[in-house]
């Protein structure tokens, strides 16, 4: 009996110290498990260490390449601006050349009309004088052709009137003309008639013997003469230089 309750006891004190020894082992796991897990947090403290450390050393780089990038950029935005200012400058001057351009294409526009009127007018005002002038010179030469006659019927004509017969060879001729037209502007004029001796109806009356005679077929003058006709007569004959001047005063 008593061995029997020694060894209960020896089983039971085997018993506790398995289970001494089991919460051991197990305290032991858990310290172990606790010490794992303080090593874990060890490594993931450690991680979050690294990790932050390489985000720094990345944002570090970034930092490091947006310092490098900085002056390109700044580079890169001034030439942009330059660029964009002489793009500028370039229309600006553009549109100047342009307005230059125009401005003298309108300069030139004004000039050319300017000279075309200016012809223009000048055309019409020399058009319109050699218009006057030809039709003036046309009004002289038929009042000319209308006070010219031929010396054989000079006699036909009634009245009493002056012819002066004109030899185109004398130096004088311009001054008898002259005193000529002097007289016809007055109002009370007497007729003066010429008659010349180029024309080839009034050659036969140029000769180098005068005859004065009323007999037309039988008259007969050196060069330039004054006749008087009065009423189909020859009245009075001027044939010098003097007389014709002296009597053609008194006309006037």
């Amino acid at each position: 009996m008593a061995e029997n309750e020694k060894k209960k006891k020896n089983e039971k004190t085997s018993n506790s110290s398995k289970k001494n020894n089991t919460k051991k082992k197990v305290n032991t796991e858990k310290k172990s498990t606790n010490g794992e897990k303080k090593d874990t947090k060890i490594v993931n403290t450690d991680k979050k260490v690294s990790a932050k450390k390489v985000v720094k050393s990345e944002e570090t780089n970034k930092s490091v390449e947006l310092n490098k990038e900085e002056p390109r950029i700044e580079k890169a935005k001034a030439e942009k601006k330059a660029n964009l200012k002489e793009a500028r400058k370039q229309l600006y001057y553009s549109n100047n050349n342009e307005g230059d351009e125009f401005s003298k294409l309108f300069k030139i526009v004004l000039i050319v009309t300017a000279i075309i009127v200016v012809f223009y007018g000048v055309t019409v005002v020399v058009t319109d004088k050699a218009d006057e002038a030809r039709k003036e010179a046309e009004s002289e030469k038929t009042e000319i052709q209308y006070d010219s006659i031929m010396i054989g019927s000079m006699l036909n004509i009634n009245g009493s009137f002056y012819v002066l017969i004109t030899d185109s060879d004398d130096i004088r001729l311009n001054e008898y003309t002259t005193m000529i037209q002097t007289i016809k502007a007055n109002e009370d004029a007497p007729t003066i008639y010429t008659a010349d001796l180029s024309n080839a109806f009034n050659k036969e009356y140029l000769s180098d013997k005068t005859n004065y005679d009323s007999d037309i077929e039988k008259f007969r003058v050196k060069g330039t003469t004054l006749v008087r006709v009065k009423d189909h007569k020859i009245e009075e004959v001027y044939d010098s230089y003097d007389d014709i001047i002296k009597k053609l005063g008194e006309l006037d």
